[in-house]
């Protein structure tokens, strides 16, 4: 396995890792992890776990949309913090985010990057062959 690869898989091990025990919220002195307080990011953990069975498998390019699936998760919620049902006739409660939800961004952007590196490798040595071979059949 590759290097890039190997590094992947811990980004994306990271990002499962961030959802079950950082907190990703605050709101007052409720600090909930990533999997408590909304479904994205559990969404972002199981495609997290799926982009590291890809990647053991060599299944580079749909690694690649996994990981790009568990980013989307957690750009989602970085994004749109969630309310937490809380309604004061029109109020808006503060929700602050905390380090879990940063660490999952950083970590699942990294998973995507490196993930997509040897399916990109893998479809250009596959294009390049196809170039070469028919270059080679032309008189």
């Amino acid at each position: 396995m590759r290097n890039g690869a190997a590094v992947a898989i811990a980004a994306s091990a990271v990002v499962a890792l961030s959802v079950v025990f950082l907190p990703w919220y605050a709101l007052d002195a409720y600090e909930p992890n990533g999997w408590d307080a909304t479904w994205w990011a559990r969404g972002a953990a199981a495609a997290a776990i799926a982009t590291i069975v890809l990647l053991r498998f060599r299944l580079y390019a749909i690694a690649t949309a996994a990981a790009a699936l568990a980013l989307a998760c957690v750009a989602v919620r970085v994004i749109a913090p969630p309310d937490f049902g809380f309604g004061f006739d029109g109020l808006t409660v503060p929700v602050h985010r905390r380090i879990g939800c940063w660490v999952a961004l950083a970590s699942s952007s990294l998973a995507l990057g490196l993930s997509a590196l040897p399916a990109w490798r893998s479809w250009r040595s596959s294009s390049g062959s196809r170039r070469a071979s028919s270059a080679a059949a032309r008189p």
